[in-house]
């Protein structure tokens, strides 16, 4: 499983309304920082290249939001 670099430019824009408000403040009050948790190596970023882009997010839909709520221009994800 190969972790890459990817422009959020690139993966599909999702909606608050899409998310679980719970998920989301566990993510930002969380012990590890939230780098840390977008960073996992055991629990990447999943996308799927399939249908070109915008890349669907198969898992970390939460983690993308964030990461473009905080300001990140690319997040490390896998390709599935």
């Amino acid at each position: 499983m190969q972790i890459q670099q990817v422009r959020l430019s690139e993966i599909q824009t999702v909606s608050y309304s899409e998310l679980e408000p719970k998920k989301l403040k566990a993510l930002e009050n969380s012990y590890d920082s939230f780098e840390t948790q977008l960073n996992s190596k055991s629990n990447p970023i999943a996308l799927d290249r399939g249908a070109g882009k915008p890349y669907q997010i198969l898992d970390g839909r939460h983690r993308v939001y964030l990461a473009r709520k905080k300001g990140y221009s690319s997040v490390p994800a896998r390709f599935a």
